[in-house]
């Protein structure tokens, strides 16, 4: 059997209707989520920005700059 938990404390937290007899041999897999603070991804992300020099139009025209279809407007 299975059971996920968290640590709490420095104690292992499983769901309240998980009951173990005492004594049970147990294993601990641990699974480290490193996340990243949506601020540290940002401005990660607009390290990756930089000015274009696209027609002003580029957003409504796409498929004519990308394709040569006809112009929308």
């Amino acid at each position: 059997m299975s059971y996920k938990g968290t640590i709490q404390n420095g104690q292992i937290k499983l769901p309240p209707d998980v009951v173990l007899p005492e004594g049970a041999s147990v294993v601990v897999d641990v699974e480290l989520r490193e996340e990243v603070p949506i601020a540290d991804f940002a401005r990660e992300l607009l390290k990756l920005s930089r000015p274009r020099d696209w027609p002003t139009d580029m957003a409504l025209n796409h498929d004519h700059y990308l394709h040569g279809l006809p112009k929308s407007a």
